[in-house]
């Protein structure tokens, strides 16, 4: 099997939101009622056109940018099928410049911007796939008009400040969780008086994730009979990313991909075509490891002398398995085997 040594560390950025002007020559304005106007934006709101710094690869192949001087909606909802509310999905303020204008019914239209989410693909190298329209449910304004890429009439009625779009995602586990979905919302017109902000497109990201998804720090000794025979090891940070209802697939952001740390030849590095995924029974906590490696040719047994298992009040994972067993049991100088501690840090 091919060791590959890792050759350089690469961040990974946390995804932000973005905006765009799409409107003739607006320009920027003071966020409460400037030169006597009555100013409608999309709270958080930033500039697609600022500055963005792409860094690092996202599990999947996937990329995320980091905005300067831009709004964040990321929307983590549980990989469960059953339906998960997303309350503000954006929210509309409109910043009035008197008591009169506040008493004023006011209609303002927003786009559900697909091109936005493509624009952002292609300036950052993202991969953000559009929240098919089949996926989701507008709860709130009601009714929307046009499916996926239509606009929403959003009414503010006398003494209204602020309004929201609503969304239900009936079924998460429809969604690809090693992907992120999005969707991205513009203002294009405002009624009675309305003059729309420069940061008026917004775009939300939207990930499905289990009980046991997040970043960890990895505590691990490995064995290997000619690499590694003292049964040494190291710590490292490591994302597990969910999979499915109780799964989650170990990545090492240090390698930039889905790989299992070992210590190898007193080198930190990996073995290629391994790709364990850890399994959590929800009702005993008891782990499980697989190769989730497509084509796999190397299977994993538990060692039967260690409680693999999570501990739900710490989030923590303990887990102890390898391959080459013998009558499954592990065999010095023959077997192959990790000893993992994954003491949680945050959400990715």
């Amino acid at each position: 099997m091919n060791r590959i040594n890792i050759i350089k560390n690469l961040a990974v950025a946390l995804v932000v939101g973005l905006s765009f002007t799409a409107c003739d020559k607006v320009k920027e304005v003071d966020p409460i009622g400037d030169r006597g106007q009555t100013i409608v934006k999309i709270v958080d709101g930033g500039n697609i056109d600022a500055n963005f710094v792409t860094a690092g690869p996202i599990p999947g192949n996937r990329k995320d940018s980091l905005s300067i001087g831009s709004g964040l909606v990321a929307n983590a909802i549980d990989f469960v099928n059953k339906p998960s509310t997303l309350p503000a999905v954006v929210r509309i303020r409109r910043d009035v410049a008197n008591n009169a204008d506040l008493n004023k019914t006011m209609t303002v239209t927003v786009k559900d911007d697909t091109a936005a989410v493509t624009r952002h693909n292609a300036m950052t190298g993202s991969n953000l796939i559009k929240l098919p329209p089949s996926f989701y449910t507008v709860i709130s304004p009601s009714p929307k008009v046009g499916g996926q890429g239509g606009t929403y009439n959003i009414v503010f009625q006398p003494g209204d400040f602020a309004k929201e779009i609503k969304i239900v995602i009936p079924n998460a586990t429809l969604l690809d969780p090693s992907s992120s979905y999005a969707l991205a919302f513009t203002i294009t017109a405002a009624d009675a008086g309305g003059v729309i902000s420069y940061a008026h497109t917004y775009l939300v990201r939207i990930g499905a994730k289990n009980n046991y998804d997040g970043i960890y720090e990895l505590t691990f000794s490995n064995y290997h009979p000619s690499s590694n025979p003292n049964y040494t090891g190291n710590v490292t940070e490591v994302h597990l990313i969910t999979t499915g209802a109780n799964s989650v697939k170990l990545y090492w952001p240090l390698a930039g991909t889905f790989a299992n740390p070992s210590v190898l030849g007193g080198n930190l590095t990996y073995f290629g075509a391994q790709e364990p995924e850890y399994t959590v029974d929800p009702t005993t906590f008891k782990v499980t490891v697989q190769n989730a490696f497509s084509g796999a040719a190397t299977f994993y047994t538990m060692n039967p002398g260690f409680n693999s298992y999570y501990d739900p009040a710490s989030k923590t994972m303990f887990a102890k398995w390898g391959y080459s067993y013998v009558n499954g049991t592990f065999a010095s100088g023959v077997s192959r085997e990790w000893t993992q501690a994954f003491r949680y840090i945050g959400p990715r």
